[in-house]
């Protein structure tokens, strides 16, 4: 048995993943001082005002220390402002200069989105967003594969 690389689904979106993030992080960075990581938190808590980093890390799947020392680059550019709301419980939402900083970036994601899709019609399009949702929506059952007892 061996897996056929450009079939095996987990490894195809595995790769576009990594390279369409680790480009992101490049030119963000050059233009913006931030990396992928950062423009995803920024575009989170721009979608989500005064959320949590725990609802950010839930939401988008990513590590809580990546997304801490994201938010700690943030509010240290001044992008981000932050709130308490109790012990451990921090919420933050997007300043007027983070907005600003924010339209830029989006401004090359969606520029990259369209240049990915190219090809692709607005049917098809529609048919992708819908297959990666339903692929979302089985994470869970992914996730119980081999943890039975």
């Amino acid at each position: 048995m061996q897996l056929e690389l450009d079939r095996y689904v987990p490894g195809l979106l595995l790769w576009l993943s990594n390279k369409v993030s680790s480009s992101a992080s490049l030119l963000y960075n050059e233009k913006f001082g931030v990396g992928v990581t950062e423009w995803r938190v920024l575009a989170y808590f721009k979608i989500y005002p005064w959320s949590t980093a725990s609802k950010a890390c839930e939401l988008m799947g990513l590590d809580k220390g990546a997304v801490s020392r994201s938010i700690a680059t943030l509010v240290g550019h001044g992008w981000l402002d932050s709130r308490p709301q109790g012990l451990r419980k921090i919420e933050y939402h997007v300043t007027s200069e983070g907005n600003k900083w924010h339209n830029a970036i989006y401004r090359y994601a969606m520029a990259r989105e369209e240049a990915l899709l190219k090809g692709i019609s607005a049917t098809e399009r529609k048919v992708l967003i819908d297959l990666l949702k339903r692929m979302l929506s089985n994470l869970d059952a992914v996730q119980q594969v081999g943890a039975e007892k």
